[in-house]
């Protein structure tokens, strides 16, 4: 590999930033001082504040599930079989608007062919507006 000097030079230079790195947490770069850290200033203690937020959120899921497991308890529902009666609801909703779409369109139809409004036709019918 015939590198020139000039590359060379640039890659010793990049191996001793790392071998003169006396940071003993795995990183390069110390903070500065004179301000806060910034982006990409790692701080010491970023170790451990990430430990105690992974611990809070364990904590968290641990008292999610265990309401879960209670409300599963207190309701004789498992969350699959919750599921299957939310999904079957929703079945049943699809196919009380697909009716009611058709049956808006027979009326129209109707209302068209008698020369009247929709709104008289439903009056004729007994049917309020709102159903």
């Amino acid at each position: 590999m015939d590198a020139s000097p000039s590359k060379r030079k640039r890659s010793s230079d990049v191996s001793s930033l790392v071998l003169e790195s006396d940071n003993t947490s795995g990183t390069l770069f110390e903070p500065h001082t004179d301000h806060k850290p910034g982006l990409f200033e790692p701080r010491k203690d970023r170790k451990h504040e990430l430990r105690t937020a992974i611990a809070a959120a364990t904590s968290e899921l641990d008292a999610q599930r265990a309401r879960r497991d209670a409300l599963e308890q207190q309701s004789g529902l498992t969350v699959e079989r919750a599921r299957q009666l939310s999904d079957e609801n929703i079945d049943r909703l699809h196919r009380y608007n697909d009716t009611k779409d058709a049956a808006q369109i027979l009326f129209g139809k109707l209302a068209e062919l008698k020369g009247k409004t929709v709104k008289d036709i439903y009056a004729e019918y007994d049917i309020d507006l709102d159903d």
